[in-house]
């Protein structure tokens, strides 16, 4: 299924939690995760806990510096 997170599209899994999206973001720019997590949003600024589940063409925005 396809998540975006800050404007990067990512083809991941059926079923993927908030955290597996984090993950795959992170991965993908070659960065490590930060600890704790980062603040995440949705679309409309609502703040999603990592154990979320995401459904299909989820829009996702990470806060703070990476």
């Amino acid at each position: 299924m396809k998540v975006t997170i800050n404007n990067t599209t990512l083809h991941i899994f059926e079923g993927a939690k908030v955290k597996d999206a984090i993950r795959m973001y992170y991965a993908q720019q070659d960065k490590s995760i930060p600890n704790p997590m980062p603040i995440v949003r949705d679309a409309f600024g609502h703040t999603l806990g990592v154990e979320g589940s995401l459904l299909p063409n989820t829009i996702l925005h990470i806060e703070g510096n990476f």
